[in-house]
């Protein structure tokens, strides 16, 4: 056995010769290559950074080429994170994939797996990083112009999802779903405070005796229900439709702080709070009459009713429209919920002295609230159309109310020469004369219901003069970004402070779904960096401008970084560029 031994080594070396050389033929023979793991040499943010905001996008570098299957897989905080489809650039070795939302304040892993050329796996790589504050967004409400996809204003927020408002249709899925219903709810409560008010100020002038009629005081009560259900119904779509929640989810009051941040929101909040306050008086009337409660009685109502003439604001002559438009909706209530209150309480049958002196005391009113009503309605929409009536939707709505405003008031001047003449020398309101006279005041006041359908229906439009984008100085116009399919131009007012923003996209054309624009501070700085989202009204050509007063807040001098990040339907294109803010 001992002169065997070498002879079974030999046996065995051979045979594992054979062995390897068969195995190496069957591998040639399959076509298999065997690949080592692709690495990375770099990545931007780097492993283990410490950020003090988002980055706008994930870039890794690897040292082999990436094959067409990769993929990145994001977490904050132990929770999924979507960031945009992984893009091979066009080095062949970096792969990057967009952020088109912040990330949270945290700590963030990324994971990117990859393939080799011919699609075989090829490894993966991750990395950690920081981020040691929530990034601060901005968005941009829309207000888009007839013609083009214009879109101008905007509100500065805390980090969250950003959402647009394009004059209170800011999406499709949220503002026209709630349109109906917002319109509707701010008609019944212009309606309903209307009449709260015209009752009051024709009770106090000349019907203090209403107050003991059982009638009176339930058609007070029952204005006042109405009123409050419309005002809250308003802020309840009014959210919905500025912030894209659903209408469950904007019913409670803490849903309505987001209403703060625009003129009409604070004036639907405002008339929501004296809405209510009006129950004080209206459960007991006669407090209205008593010189010691008077006052505070008949602040409610008015104050309730001036919050009408602000939901519109803005255009030329701002402060005049303001007080043009409160004194429009004042005079407008005084009046018709005079008449609303004759028609419906005191001519419903025979009565006393006091009738009479009802129905003369609300002529001696009704005609300078008309008059004043209709001055200022002109003003109005002189201010706002500049005559362009028939270039415009709002135009042509104010056409139309003008000519039903000319009616009523023949209407109006007809039932006053009726009521002098008929009620010259009577002493008491007999059941034919009331009957007449009801019938009169009836045309009147249908008349004036449907003028005020047709001024809630010009809340929802946009008159001619506010579609204007303002002209603005931009001191930094060399912001263009040009990619296959994507050509857009960024400009800023320049220096540190609120900067002013217009965007000018003119490829893609169409097609557009999310676009954000994001400013990172300069190397070094504590600054926090801010994100624009355009709003979703703008999803194609055409331009966003963000006004100086409510721009962008740049807070320190340097080079700052810009970047932008589009998704249409052919996916997500990314870019950067830097720009200087002085502090000039």
């Amino acid at each position: 056995m001992g002169h065997d031994l070498p002879l079974f080594r030999r046996i065995c070396r051979r045979l594992l010769v054979v062995a390897i050389g068969t195995a190496t033929l069957a591998i040639a023979s399959t076509g298999f290559v065997a690949h080592a793991d692709n690495t990375l040499t770099a990545s931007n943010p780097s492993d283990g950074a410490s950020l003090p905001t988002s980055p706008t996008q994930l870039e890794f570098t690897f040292a082999q080429p990436v094959g067409p299957t990769k993929a990145v897989i994001t977490t904050c905080n132990g929770e999924p994170f979507a960031v945009g489809n992984a893009e091979v650039a066009a080095d062949g070795v970096t792969l990057t994939a967009a952020v088109p939302t912040p990330m949270p304040k945290g700590t963030c892993n990324v994971v990117a797996t990859v393939s080799a050329t011919d699609s075989s796996p090829n490894g993966s790589v991750s990395i950690t990083f920081t981020i040691t504050a929530d990034t601060a967004v901005t968005t941009a409400p829309t207000d888009p112009a007839p013609n083009d996809t214009t879109v101008a204003g905007g509100t500065t927020t805390s980090t969250g999802d950003a959402t647009g408002d394009a004059t209170g249709d800011s999406s499709a899925t949220a503002g026209s779903k709630v349109g109906g219903p917002l319109g509707l709810s701010r008609l019944l409560a212009t309606l309903a405070l209307a009449v709260l008010l015209g009752s009051f100020v024709l009770i106090v002038t000349a019907w203090p005796e209403g107050v003991e009629y059982i009638l009176t005081v339930r058609f007070l009560r029952g204005a006042w229900i109405a009123a409050l259900v419309g005002t809250i119904g308003t802020a309840v779509f009014l959210t919905a439709q500025l912030t894209g929640r659903s209408v469950s989810g904007s019913i409670s009051p803490l849903a309505w702080i987001d209403l703060k941040d625009s003129a009409t929101g604070l004036a639907t909040l405002a008339r929501v709070a004296l809405t209510a306050g009006c129950g004080w008086v209206v459960l007991r009337p006669e407090r209205a009459l008593d010189q010691a409660s008077q006052l505070p009685a008949l602040v409610g109502p008015f104050a309730a009713v001036a919050t009408l003439g602000l939901d519109r604001t803005g255009g030329d002559f701002a402060l005049l429209g303001i007080a043009m438009g409160i004194l429009h909706a004042l005079a407008m209530a005084i009046w018709l919920g005079g008449i609303v209150l004759l028609t419906r309480v005191v001519l419903a049958g025979s009565g006393e002295e006091d009738l009479v002196h009802a129905v003369r005391g609300f002529s001696r009113l009704a005609t300078p609230a008309l008059a004043v009503t209709i001055v200022t309605g002109i003003v109005q929409t002189w201010r706002l159309d500049r005559g362009e009536w028939f270039s415009s939707s709002h135009g042509r709505v104010v056409i139309l109310k003008l000519l039903v405003v000319i009616a009523v008031a023949a209407i109006a001047i007809a039932t006053r020469q009726f009521v002098a003449a008929r009620l010259r020398t009577a002493d008491t309101m007999t059941v034919p004369l009331a009957s007449r006279l009801r019938r009169a005041t009836t045309f009147e006041a249908l008349g004036g219901v449907l003028i005020v359908v047709l001024s809630v229906w010009l809340v929802s439009l946009t008159p001619t003069n506010l579609n204007r984008v303002p002209t603005i100085d931009y001191a930094y116009n060399d912001g263009r970004f040009v990619a296959d399919n994507l050509d857009l131009t960024v400009r800023l007012t320049g220096g540190v402070g609120p900067n002013g923003v217009r965007v000018d996209v003119t490829k893609p054309e169409t097609g557009i779904t999310s676009l954000v624009l994001t400013f990172l501070p300069p190397a070094g700085t504590t600054a926090p960096g801010i994100i624009l989202t355009i709003p979703p009204a703008l999803t194609g050509t055409g331009a966003a401008v963000l006004p100086k007063s409510e721009g962008v807040p740049l807070s320190v001098a340097g080079v700052w970084t810009l970047g932008v990040s589009v998704t249409s339907a052919t996916g997500t294109v990314a870019a950067n560029r830097t720009f200087t803010v002085s502090d000039d």
